[in-house]
């Protein structure tokens, strides 16, 4: 399939999903009438009479509106209520999400060569979208081939597999699978997900209602006077007929998310036969049973989180109600020459992976006892770079490079590899944002490390210091992408641990009385990925009313941070203006306060997927706009990307 048909079922996707919220809107809306209506007919806003006329007696009515409106009025309410409950039950964000499913979060630094495969994919992945890598849930006893994401942003979402998508699936496989999932995490499907998953529970709340009324009366010493029986009947029905247009729109929305997840993830991987062998699996894995055994999830939850997964986790006996397109049309549409038939993975190749994952650990693990010397001399994108080592010095004698030259490679290799350990456990990851927060300046250093010394302990100073040596040559532009490395261990911290180590940042960040325009950075993306786990939906004020002036606060100042000269300054806001597609004004060069830029930012965050794609871009054609993008441009970048939950585009000039 060309990547043109691609472009074009994401935007059918996309705009078949808009039409169904529509709809969607619409059948809430006509729920809550006509239960309003129901209601006013118990309660003397529908009052039948008789007319006399010349020829017959005749019935009328007279609708009293009042009584009708209010009627509906509280129905509204009685639906916003159950909606809300909903809602607060799942503010947690998307751990709460994956541990309803039965899911087990996985230690960043785990040895267990399973859990290590599907947690290298993941990091993986992640960094190859320029977002942060998102805390891992196993469903230990699920053996269908199936995954989830669930949150509010990239900033607190998290990914869900099955044992048996990990153990079923080769790498290649499971890249397709979380490429897909991480497709819906930056197509904004997972703030959407849980939304439905709340309204819905707002219309099963007149189910419910209808029901208790239906018992309360059926126990009425006076049955035959008390209306609440015949009530509760009406209210059922209604109820009942509102889940069933629920669920299937719900289907229906999900259908089309997964056919723009499926071409986003062939787009990420440029790999069609991943995603589209991962389907394949779960076809071969059903056997006899339909294609939904495969993919099927026990969970009592499942029914409810069933739009979330990548395959059909609940088997629906009408097609109306699927919330999955059929596999055999989801693989045509990424390999259009498949021949529609099922091959298992072969069980040699699965297990002689799964080796290969435990020698890399092993490597990994020698590595960090031979981790000495400066990291100035690796660039981030090699630290960044994915897959188990492969033995440097051989590579290099392919290529005629010298051993002395393969012997520096292979050490620089194992140094970050180990460095990649180092984050991936609880205290490393905060030994090392703490090292990124240490002053060049012995004295202050020394300062920082006593406040270290004092709110956790010497042996947590001992490893601050010794990953300061490692990342001390390192340009301070390209430490901040390492950030994202370490947001799994850091989101493991319990909420006291959290918060201590947040204020021992802050104080080390204070340390010097002043803050920087790195330090600032560092602060903002380790507070805004840390709290996210505690605070996943934050709501703040004046986000609509302060849309515009947000633009041109933190355009004017990338545009005045990354130009001295005012005349390119303002070159390069018009031209991120144009490319935001609004009239917007700078503002004048002054000295820009970094409170007003988080607030801004906060705002931000709140819009939508698509009015934030847009800010990103213009972010990134105000620096492009003389051609280059300078150091403090990348680290402005890259902070004011990750604090709205947006990744940088991918064809963004790599350092």
């Amino acid at each position: 399939m060309s990547a043109m048909s691609f472009f074009e079922h994401q935007a059918v996707a996309r705009r078949n999903t808009r039409l169904l919220i529509v709809l969607f809107g619409i059948a809430v809306i006509a729920l809550m009438v006509l239960t309003g209506f129901l209601v006013a007919a118990f309660t003397g806003g529908v009052e039948m009479y008789n007319t006399t006329t010349t020829s017959e007696p005749a019935t009328s009515y007279l609708l009293q509106w009042d009584i009708i409106l209010a009627a509906m009025g509280m129905t509204l309410s009685a639906i916003s209520l159950a909606v809300l409950f909903k809602w607060y039950r799942l503010k947690g964000g998307g751990k709460v999400v994956a541990e309803s499913l039965g899911g087990r979060r996985l230690s960043p630094d785990s040895r267990d060569p399973v859990e290590r495969k599907v947690l290298n994919v993941v990091e993986e992945m992640a960094i190859a979208a320029n977002m942060p890598v998102p805390p891992v849930y196993l469903l230990e006893q699920e053996q269908g081939i199936n995954a989830f994401a669930a949150g509010y942003s990239p900033r607190d979402a998290v990914i869900g597999v099955t044992r048996g998508c990990v153990e079923n699936l080769t790498r290649d496989q499971l890249q397709g699978v979380i490429a897909h999932e991480i497709a819906h995490i930056l197509n904004g499907d997972m703030r959407m997900n849980i939304r439905i998953m709340a309204i819905l529970n707002g219309i099963l709340f007149i189910s419910h209602a209808g029901y208790i009324l239906l018992r309360t009366g059926a126990f009425s010493r006076r049955n035959d006077k008390n209306p609440l029986p015949i009530l509760g009947l009406g209210l059922l029905i209604i109820g009942a007929i509102g889940v069933l247009f629920g669920n299937i729109i719900k289907a229906a929305v999900s259908r089309e998310r997964e056919y723009l997840a499926d071409a986003s993830a062939v787009q990420f991987t440029r790999n069609p036969d991943g995603i589209g062998g991962a389907l394949e699996q779960i076809g071969a894995l059903s056997g006899a049973g339909g294609e939904i055994a495969g993919s099927q999830v026990a969970s009592k939850n499942a029914d409810e989180a069933s739009h979330l997964f990548f395959g059909q986790a609940v088997s629906k006996a009408v097609s109306l109600f699927s919330t999955h397109p059929p596999l055999k049309k989801r693989i045509k549409r990424i390999r259009p020459n498949w021949d529609g038939t099922y091959r298992a993975n072969p069980v040699q190749e699965l297990k002689s992976e799964l080796d290969t994952e435990q020698k890399a650990q092993n490597q990994a693990d020698k590595a960090k006892k031979v981790l000495t010397g400066a990291l100035g001399t690796i660039a981030v994108g090699g630290i960044l770079g994915g897959g188990p080592a492969q033995g440097a010095a051989n590579q290099y004698a392919d290529t005629g490079t010298s051993s002395e030259q393969a012997s520096e490679a292979s050490e620089a290799e194992q140094k970050h590899n180990a460095m990649r350990n180092e984050v991936r456990q609880i205290e490393g990851a905060e030994a090392f944002v703490f090292a990124m927060a240490l002053s060049s300046e012995s004295s202050i250093r020394q300062q920082q490390l006593s406040v270290v010394v004092e709110q956790h302990g010497r042996t947590l100073a001992e490893r601050t210091e010794h990953d300061f040596t490692q990342i001390n040559n390192m340009p301070l532009e390209e430490r901040l992408p390492l950030i994202e490395l370490a947001v799994p261990a850091l989101k493991s911290l319990s909420k006291p641990d959290a918060h201590g180590m947040l204020a021992t940042l802050d104080q080390l960040v204070e340390a010097d009385t002043k803050v920087s325009l790195y330090e600032w950075c560092l602060l903002q993306m380790v507070q805004r990925y840390v709290r996210a786990e505690f605070e996943p939906n934050k709501r703040v004020p004046k986000v609509n009313i302060r849309k515009q002036s947000d633009a041109e606060y933190t355009l004017s100042v990338l545009a005045f941070y990354g130009h001295q000269d005012e005349s390119n300054a303002l070159a390069a806001f018009a031209a991120a203006a144009e490319s935001f597609g609004r009239s917007l004004k700078p503002f004048a060069r002054q000295a820009f306060s970094f409170g007003d830029l988080s607030d801004a930012l906060d705002r931000i965050d709140q819009w939508s997927v698509t009015e934030k794609e847009r800010m990103v871009k213009a972010w990134v054609a105000c620096a492009q706009h003389d051609g280059e993008i300078n150091v403090v441009e990348r680290k402005l970048l890259t902070t004011l990307s990750a604090c709205i939950g947006e990744p940088l585009p991918q064809e963004f000039p790599a350092q």
